[in-house]
């Protein structure tokens, strides 16, 4: 609904020239974004695979001996 008005508000009272600059930044804005979601979609992917690693390493117990004080 809100994106239609947008849509309709632009045609109507903005210049051709104003249009072409607000829909090509747009383009450009949405390019970034998906940039930028594809590098956090590629840092979580990192960070799982940390996780899951640590997780999986064999805990290491160290004997001292079982002496009491």
């Amino acid at each position: 609904m809100l994106n239609n008005f947008k849509s309709w508000l632009i045609n109507q009272f903005l210049p051709a020239y104003a249009k072409d600059t607000v829909f090509r930044e747009n383009q450009q804005l949405k390019a970034e974004i998906d940039r930028l979601n594809a590098g956090i979609r590629e840092r979580d992917a990192y960070i799982d695979g940390l996780e899951r690693g640590i997780r999986a390493q064999r805990r290491i117990i160290i004997n001292t001996g079982g002496k009491q004080q």
